[in-house]
């Protein structure tokens, strides 16, 4: 009876998303708190087509990259129904600095007081302005996910020290079995537990990794985990009236992706308790790479400088990092090693004596470029000034040329770096967007796709900006002469400095 009436609701919800005619269209919003500090908070608000429960996923309160990383891949999230509310990184500074906390336990400062601390906080306070936003945010939301890694692997009853009671590892946690909110509201937090257990331990190869249900009894007197009392989950539960619910991968499984796959499972499980119907999950953890920085100069024009090159200034040069190009677009930070604070980006330094610019990814590195002061004697060639680049400003020096070109094929946004190939079918639409050069103004280069005409009344072999479609080309221009592959120059004055290369596929070809 019970399996009956869920497919009742199931059916239910179908037929209103196909019914309803008041959906509203799917949005996302990124909100960005604190912005420009070493703890910056950033909050992804996922708006369905159609209305629902709303679901609050926080990661990163602690150093545990399971949480975080899980909570990362639904910020791109599309929904058909409900609402997720992302907070990746809760505590941005305890994930880079691969500390557990930086000057105390953020999930242990939930307690009434904290909410309006953020108005006026002080730097090493951080945690509370932090937590005061949390707050805001558990407001708006119908149930809480609180990802992190925990030690050992949690048992019911004592097997060795590494599988017992006090373990938090392969657990869902409450603070309680059922709780009678202030306005009369029973919620069986166990049995919508017992569910998600049931559906992803049947998905889990490794009996060892099953999960279990971890009752803190939070509201007991002789309970053994009273700090819990200053949890985020807790706070939620008894301040909001919202279930909440802490997931613990164990810090004992060493594959990252597997810790990864677990809390999407669990995440997963909980959005369908919840109606919460996504469009396209993914799941995708790469180890993350710099491509390039982007860095002015005494306010010069932006200019690239790849990973593990050297930027060479003159002592007393003023320097500012304005972009970071990587295989990640969150949890960036660029640190200048010896100057600035944690996370240096877009803050504009004094250079007197050699260092390196630390890229991360949260806790791991990315890349690094090495900064050296220029010898007089060792003055290397530099790319001509931009023309945004104020009169007087000192040029930095790295290698001439084009690190990357920018492009679209048809709407998928693309990044080759020089000298590398780009592989199209002939129906795709190729447009060439920006290229970014080591140093100098783009402004100041020509773009020209050898056999391709862009402005046809002037062929000033500047074809940045064009639709290219592969019927268009001349087969004569191309390096095979087969129409095959094509070469992209990017040319400053009389002189190539950077190019890649286009090939078409042919249609018994696979992509």
């Amino acid at each position: 009876m019970h399996t009956t009436r869920r497919q009742l609701v199931h059916v239910f919800v179908l037929l209103t998303l196909i019914l309803t005619p008041w959906a509203v269209q799917a949005k996302s919003e990124h909100e960005i708190y604190f912005k420009g500090t070493d703890y910056e908070l950033h909050v992804f608000e996922i708006i369905g087509d159609y209305p629902g429960n709303t679901l609050l996923i926080i990661g990163g309160m602690h150093n545990e990259p399971g949480g975080y990383l899980s909570a990362d891949l639904y910020a791109d999230l599309s929904l058909r129904q409900g609402r997720l509310i992302v907070v990746p990184r809760a505590n941005f500074p305890a994930i880079v600095s691969n500390d557990r906390k930086i000057h105390s336990d953020m999930n242990r400062k939930f307690v009434n007081g904290n909410g309006k601390k953020h108005q006026n906080h002080k730097k090493e306070e951080y945690e509370e302005a932090v937590v005061a936003i949390l707050m805001e945010l558990m407001s708006r939301s119908d149930a809480l996910l609180n990802l992190h890694d925990g030690s050992g692997f949690f048992r019911p009853k004592y097997i060795d020290k590494w599988r017992n009671p006090l373990r938090w590892g392969q657990s869902i946690i409450s603070d309680t079995d059922v709780h009678i909110t202030a306005d009369g509201r029973t919620l069986n937090l166990k049995d919508r537990i017992d569910r998600v257990i049931a559906t992803v331990n049947l998905h889990i190869e490794e009996p060892e990794h099953y999960f279990f249900h971890n009752n803190t009894r939070t509201f007991d007197d002789d309970s053994p985990h009273k700090e819990q009392r200053g949890s985020a989950t807790y706070y939620a539960l008894t301040e909001y009236g919202i279930e909440s619910y802490g997931v613990e991968t164990s810090k004992s499984i060493k594959s990252l992706d597997l810790k990864v796959e677990y809390q999407s499972m669990i995440i997963n499980a909980f959005m369908n308790e919840y109606n919460i119907v996504p469009k396209n999950p993914k799941v995708s953890i790469q180890d993350p790479h710099l491509e390039y920085l982007l860095v002015s100069v005494n306010g010069s024009f932006p200019f690239g400088v790849p990973d593990k090159k050297t930027l060479y200034v003159n002592s007393g040069d003023r320097i500012r990092i304005e972009h970071i190009a990587a295989n990640y677009e969150r949890g960036l930070l660029a640190d200048i090693k010896g100057v600035g604070s944690l996370n240096d980006m877009n803050k504009e330094f004094v250079v007197r004596k050699p260092s390196t610019i630390l890229v991360k990814k949260d806790k791991f590195e990315a890349g690094k470029i090495f900064v050296d002061i220029r010898k007089p004697d060792k003055v290397l060639p530099v790319m001509a000034a931009g023309k945004n680049t104020p009169q007087g400003a000192s040029q930095a020096t790295a290698r001439e040329g084009v690190v990357q070109f920018l492009v679209l094929v048809n709407n998928d946004s693309r990044t080759i770096p020089d000298g590398n190939t780009l592989e199209i079918t002939p129906s795709d639409i190729l447009t060439i967007q920006e290229v970014i050069p080591v140093e100098g103004n783009p402004r100041d280069l020509r773009v020209n796709f050898v056999g391709f005409v862009g402005n046809k009344a002037y062929n000033d072999a500047e074809d940045r900006g064009y639709r290219i479609h592969p019927s268009k080309l001349w087969k004569r221009h191309s390096l095979d002469k087969k129409g095959g592959i094509y070469r992209v120059d990017a040319r400053l004055q009389d002189r190539s400095v950077g190019e890649i290369f286009v090939r078409i596929l042919q249609p018994t070809e696979a992509r």
